[in-house]
């Protein structure tokens, strides 16, 4: 096996496991959504969020998954001030983070169908 090969084998596994975990981490941040407004845990909540929407952001662009990366980044964007100041996020905040998730869920559905018949997908992880 070459060194690509190999390069290629290890990537399509991390694809793989992502595609496996994504909608389960979609559902943690709808979860969470529920208690991102009041006071005391919320902030912790919030913080955790943010960075699952982050890192989710980040690693999806990176393995090609472009549609994801974008709605990530949508949904992380929303909570960046609250975030930020370490607060409960307001109404308005509340509603703009459901649809974004909405719509990262979508997206996560549209991308994972495109490449459902791509090899790396089909790979045990």
């Amino acid at each position: 096996m070459t060194p690509e090969d190999e390069f290629a084998e290890r990537l399509a596994r991390v694809r793989a496991r992502f595609a496996a975990a994504l909608d389960g981490k979609i559902g943690d941040s709808f979860a969470a959504l529920e208690t991102m407004s009041g006071g005391g845990e919320t902030i912790e909540i919030v913080i955790s969020a943010h960075r699952r929407l982050h890192e989710m952001c980040g690693i999806a662009a990176t393995l090609d998954f472009a549609a994801i990366g974008n709605a990530a980044g949508s949904a992380e964007s929303v909570m960046c001030a609250a975030a930020k100041a370490k607060r409960a996020l307001t109404p308005a905040e509340m509603a703009a983070l459901k649809s974004e998730l909405e719509a990262l869920r979508r997206a996560a559905a549209g991308d994972l169908q495109t490449y459902s018949n791509r090899d790396w997908l089909s790979r045990p992880a």
